[in-house]
This record gives C-alpha cells, sequence and structure tokens, in this order.
C-alpha cells in the first residue's frame, strides 16, 4: 500500500470538514445535530487512530516521491 491511501483519508476528511463548516456558516445545515459536542473528542481520538493504523500499512512515501526517485515509473 503506497502512501496515497493516507493523503487521501487525511484529505477527504479535510474536505469534509471544510464543505461542513461553510454549509454550517451558511446555516444549511447545523453542525451540531450531525455531530454532538460531547463527541468531538472522540471522533478525533478515532481519525488519530486511523492515521497511525494507515500510516503503519503504509510502505513507502505518497506516490509522487517514488516518481520523483524513479522517473521511469
Amino acid at each position: 500500500m503506497s502512501g496515497w491511501r493516507t493523503l487521501l483519508f487525511n484529505g477527504g476528511l479535510g474536505l469534509a470538514a471544510l464543505i461542513g463548516q461553510v454549509l454550517d456558516q451558511m446555516s444549511v445545515i447545523d453542525w451540531t445535530a450531525v455531530l454532538p459536542p460531547d463527541w468531538v473528542p472522540v471522533v478525533l481520538f478515532a481519525v488519530g487512530v486511523a492515521n497511525v493504523a494507515l500510516r503503519h500499512v503504509t510502505t513507502g512515501p505518497a506516490g509522487w516521491r517514488r516518481a520523483a526517485a524513479d522517473p521511469a515509473a
């Protein structure tokens, strides 16, 4: 598994948080209805554990670093 999955996981979470925050500011959704405030620490912990797990199963850097090191790839 390459580093792309870790990058995609974190990018997806970041994008979801950004979209959620923008929709909350526009009063389209109520962020606290999606994620109650007392659940925030649990979710942050779970995301951290998922990142550690992804990093442990990732065999190397993200794909662009490998491609830069080996132009034939």
